[in-house]
């Protein structure tokens, strides 16, 4: 199975400090080494890229900066969006600094076909998917 995208983008708050925002980045940044999988312990998040938005496109709706993140599968997506503690830390801290965003999450080839429903929580702290 091809491994899934999660793309991210948010127009932060233009009275942010430069302070804050670079806080901010070196915390998300971090998430790659210490978003853990609950079996192993190992970090499960395959690639963090980060930066300011570059485009001279008009379609940009705002948007100030762009994450992309790349998981092995909807599981460990799934359970980054849901259930890992550093994650929802990090975003209860994130969003005071963020006015809007889109997210966006992809698997390289599929162009048709049922979205994945929103799982709920995970019986007995089992995690599929291991």
């Amino acid at each position: 199975m091809a491994p899934i995208t999660h793309i991210v983008l948010f127009k932060y708050r233009s009275t942010l400090p430069w302070s804050t925002l670079q806080d901010h980045f070196t915390s998300f940044r971090g998430l790659q080494s210490t978003c853990l999988h609950p079996s192993t312990g190992a970090p499960y998040i395959l690639s963090l890229r980060m930066g300011q938005n570059n485009s001279w496109e008009p379609h940009s709706k705002g948007m100030t900066h762009g994450f992309v993140l790349e998981f092995a599968s909807q599981e460990h997506l799934d359970y980054y969006l849901l259930e890992d503690p550093v994650h929802a830390a990090f975003s209860a801290k994130a969003r005071p600094l963020i006015e809007d965003s889109v997210v966006v999450d992809i698997q390289d080839g599929v162009l048709v076909g049922a979205k994945p429903e929103k799982p709920g929580r995970r019986a007995g702290g089992k995690w599929p998917g291991g």
